[in-house]
C-alpha cells in the first residue's frame, strides 16, 4: 500500500514516533534520497512553509516534511489552509499531535483530504492502558539491552509513569553510560531523570521582568561564572531595549521578530518582559551593565560584586542605601 502524501499521527507521543519511523521506512523505498525537513508547529513561519511545500528542491526529487506539536500551533486555521492546497507529487507531509478535538481545523482538513482521495490519512494512537502499557514497557526494556536490577526497573516505571517516550529516552541514556554493567537502583537515580544543571535563561527572564526575589532564586541554582553572567545580562537588556523602542514606535509583534531576526516565541517572551518596563528604566540598567563590565575587565571590581549591583539595578532597586552609583 502506498503512503498518503499527507498523514496525521495523533495520540501517544511514543506510539506516534514509532508510526513515524515506519512511515519513513516506507518512504525510503519510494525514494532512498528523499530530503527530510523537521519542524515544530509552535515555532513555525507559515508563509515560509507555504512556499516550501509548493516548491521543488534543487538537491532531491522527494521531500518529507515532519511537523511536530500540531496542537501547540496558535494559527490552526492558517496552518490548515496551507495544508489544504495541492503539493507536488514527490512531497510528503507527516503531522504529529497530541489528541486533537474533532473540530480542530488541521484534523478536519486532513480527514477531508483522505476522504476525497480514498486514503487512510489519520492514525489515532491512544496511550496504552494497564496490560497494554506494561507490554509496551517490557518491549522497551528488552530492546534496550540494558541489565536492570528489579529496584532500578521499578524506579524507571514509577518515575516515567505512562510516558513511554520518556522511558525510552531514559533507557537510551542508561545504555550509553552503563552499557557493559548492570544498573542498580543507585545508578539509575544518579543517571536518570532531572539531574541536569539549570540554564541561565530563566534567570535573565526574571531579571527582565524586574523580579528581584525570583531572579535571586534562579541565580542560586546556577554554576556559571559571574563575569559571564554580567555579559549575558548586557546582551539580554540590549534586546529588551530594542524591543521596547520598536513597541513604542507601534510595530507589530511579527514585524519586531522579523526586524530583530528572532523566532516568534522568543519575541513574545521579550515583549512580556518589556511591557513591565519603561525605556528609561531599561537604558539605565544597560548603561550600568556596560560600565560594570568595563570595570571587571580593568580589574577595578570583583565580578560577584558587579553582578549583584547589576541585579539590583535591573530590578529597579539600584537606589538601595549604601549602593554606589555609577550614573
Amino acid at each position: 500500500m502506498s503512503e498518503p502524501q499527507v498523514r496525521l499521527l495523533t495520540g501517544d507521543p511514543y506510539l506516534c514516533e514509532q508510526a513515524l519511523a515506519l512511515r519513513e521506512t516506507a518512504l525510503e523505498i519510494v525514494d532512498p534520497h528523499m530530503e527530510r525537513h523537521a519542524l515544530f508547529a509552535d515555532d513555525l513561519d507559515l508563509h515560509a512553509l507555504d512556499v516550501e511545500l509548493r516548491s521543488c528542491s534543487l538537491f532531491a526529487l522527494g521531500r518529507h516534511f515532519v511537523l511536530r506539536r500540531i496542537e501547540k500551533n496558535r494559527s490552526a486555521k492558517a496552518l490548515a489552509a496551507t495544508l489544504e492546497k495541492s503539493i507536488p507529487a514527490e512531497t510528503y507531509v507527516t503531522l504529529l499531535a497530541a489528541p486533537l478535538k474533532a473540530t480542530h481545523a488541521v484534523l478536519k482538513v486532513v480527514k477531508a483530504r483522505g476522504k476525497a482521495l480514498n486514503e487512510d490519512t489519520i492514525l489515532v494512537l491512544p496511550t496504552p492502558k494497564a496490560a497494554g502499557l506494561q507490554r509496551e514497557a517490557r518491549k522497551l526494556f528488552k530492546q534496550s539491552s540494558v541489565t536492570l536490577s528489579p529496584p532500578a526497573a521499578r524506579l524507571l516505571l514509577t518515575e516515567c509513569g505512562d510516558d513511554l517516550l520518556s522511558l525510552q529516552n531514559e533507557l537510551a541514556k542508561l545504555r550509553a553510560f552503563a552499557a557493559n554493567s548492570a544498573v542498580d537502583d543507585a545508578a539509575a537515580r544518579r543517571l536518570c531523570f532531572n539531574h541536569t544543571e539549570a540554564t541561565v535563561y530563566p534567570f535573565y527572564d526574571r531579571l527582565g521582568e524586574g523580579k528581584l526575589s525570583a531572579a535571586l532564586s534562579e541565580l542560586r541554582e546556577l554554576r556559571e561564572d559571574a563575569g559571564r553572567i554580567v555579559g549575558g545580562i548586557i546582551r539580554h537588556f540590549t534586546r529588551l531595549t530594542m524591543v521596547r523602542l520598536l513597541l513604542d514606535q507601534h510595530h507589530p509583534q511579527t514585524g519586531i521578530a522579523s526586524m530583530m531576526g528572532m523566532q516568534d516565541w522568543l519575541c513574545r517572551r521579550l515583549i512580556g518582559q518589556v511591557k513591565r518596563r519603561s525605556l528609561s528604566d531599561l537604558l539605565r540598567a544597560l548603561r550600568l551593565g556596560i560600565k560594570l563590565d568595563q570595570r571587571i575587565k580593568q580589574g577595578r571590581i570583583a565580578p560577584d560584586d558587579a553582578l549583584m549591583q547589576l541585579i539590583l539595578a535591573a530590578t529597579k532597586t539600584a537606589s538601595v542605601p549604601g549602593l554606589p552609583s555609577l550614573e
